[in-house]
C-alpha cells in the first residue's frame, strides 16, 4: 500500500464522514456546518491570495460565494423580520469585500469579510438548542 493511496482513503474516509455528519444534521446543525464551511473556504483563499495562487485563490472564493448566497437565500424575512434584513446586509457587504478586485488591499478587505462573518458564526453557535 502507497502514501497516496493512504491519503486517498482517508481524504475518501473523511467525505463520508462529512456527508454523514451533514445527512443526519437538524436545521441548526446544517446552518451551523455552512458557517464552519464558510470560515475555512475563506481561510483558504486569503492563504492562497497571500501566497499568489491565484488558481486556489478564485477557486475558494467561489465556493465562499456559494456558501455565502446560501445562508443569504434561507433567510426567512416574514419570520425574522429586521433581524433577516441585517443578516441580508452584513452578507451582502461580506460578498462585496470577497470580490473585491485581487491586488494590494484585497487581502485586508477579505479577512475583514472572513471577521465580519465570523462574528455572526460565533452568535449562532451560542444560541445553540439546549444551552
Amino acid at each position: 500500500m502507497t502514501f497516496q493511496s493512504n491519503i486517498r482513503r482517508a481524504s475518501s474516509y473523511q467525505s463520508v464522514q462529512k456527508n454523514s455528519h451533514v445527512l443526519s444534521a437538524n436545521p441548526y446543525d446544517l446552518v451551523s456546518i455552512l458557517f464552519a464551511e464558510l470560515r475555512d473556504s475563506l481561510d483558504a483563499m486569503i492563504e492562497s491570495a497571500k501566497r499568489n495562487d491565484h488558481g486556489k485563490m478564485f477557486e475558494f472564493r467561489a465556493k465562499a460565494l456559494g456558501i455565502l448566497n446560501g445562508l443569504d437565500e434561507s433567510l426567512d424575512f416574514e419570520a425574522a423580520g429586521d433581524l433577516a434584513q441585517t443578516l441580508h446586509t452584513i452578507y451582502r457587504e461580506a460578498g462585496r469585500r470577497i470580490q473585491a478586485e485581487v491586488g494590494v488591499s484585497f487581502i485586508e478587505k477579505a479577512e475583514s469579510a472572513r471577521e465580519m462573518l465570523h462574528e455572526i458564526e460565533k452568535s449562532w453557535l451560542a444560541i445553540a438548542p439546549g444551552r
